[in-house]
């Protein structure tokens, strides 16, 4: 069983098992958006589209050994790439000290890895593919039943009432602001971490994503504003989607599915303590 084995050896399993998937995700953030195969071709590299030797794709060490460039042709390779892996891999190991050594922890890991994902995704695209978001919700009533999870009927409660309460909340916004204020693939995110995180983790979610979406957006918008940029964010990269491609994301905005993300790792940590702290704030102590 997991929970049979020395921390110290969970935790360095962990960490190079994160550090794998985090190399498998720069290949889903740079195809998904595409609507490439995640699995061939092989990786290539962005310059001379040469396949990458297994040495040279080593997480996290090859880029420091070749200096991030591309052995054959010299091209700067982004530091996107060891950072997703680093950071995932230290991921690995906080679902391990939080949860120990369960299935649990292997299932948050995984909840962990797709926010990755789809934070860098939006970041990029503004999108949130549901091709992703739709089969994690299924996935998070599956894994509601793990010892450790919020429970089948919270995790129901949350996906249905992540996408209501986000369709409405949408619409309202709409309504009053005369604009496009929350996107479509933040629907099916906030479902999904409904599934995942049970009902009761919802609202601590979307005040931790709006506080510091409204905080962070307000620096962006004020560096875009000394650059005398008309957005706070760059364009979407193309996907060849011409519909998506056309589409310009309104004066000012930020993607929010980022800072959802954000906020349900934070939740998904802390997440006691944070409506601990909340509701002491309310009872004025």
């Amino acid at each position: 069983m997991l929970d049979a084995l020395p921390i110290w050896y969970a935790l360095v399993v962990a960490f190079l098992f994160g550090t794998l998937v985090g190399s498998f995700l720069n290949v889903v953030i740079a195809r998904v958006p595409t609507g490439m195969s995640v699995v061939k071709p092989r990786s290539r590299c962005p310059g001379c589209e040469r396949p990458i030797a297994g040495y040279d794709n080593v997480p996290i060490v090859s880029w420091l050994l070749l200096r991030g460039q591309c052995r054959r042709c010299g091209i700067r390779i982004s530091p996107r790439y060891p950072f997703v892996e680093l950071a995932v891999g230290l991921l690995a190991v906080a679902a391990v000290r939080q949860f120990g050594p369960s299935w649990w922890a292997v299932a948050a890991f995984g909840f962990l890895a797709v926010l990755v994902a789809l934070t860098y995704i939006d970041l990029d695209h503004w999108l949130l593919p549901r091709s992703i978001t739709i089969p994690f919700i299924a996935i998070g009533l599956g894994v509601s039943l793990i010892p450790g999870a919020p429970g089948i009927a919270s995790s129901a409660m949350g996906a249905a009432a992540g996408f209501a309460a986000f369709v409405v909340l949408g619409f309202l916004a709409e309504k009053i602001l005369k604009k496009e204020a929350l996107g479509g693939g933040d629907v099916w995110l906030l479902a999904m971490i409904g599934a995942w995180l049970g009902v009761e983790s919802l609202l601590p979610v979307v005040l931790l994503a709006s506080l510091q979406g409204a905080v962070i957006g307000g620096f962006l918008l004020i560096a875009a504003r000394r650059r005398q940029q008309a957005t706070a964010m760059a364009p979407p990269k193309p996907t060849g989607d011409a519909d998506l491609d056309d589409w310009v994301p309104p004066e000012g905005a930020v993607p929010f599915g980022p800072f959802l993300a954000l906020g349900a790792a934070e939740y998904l940590f802390f997440g006691e303590r944070l409506v601990d702290w909340y509701l002491g704030l309310l009872a004025g102590g």
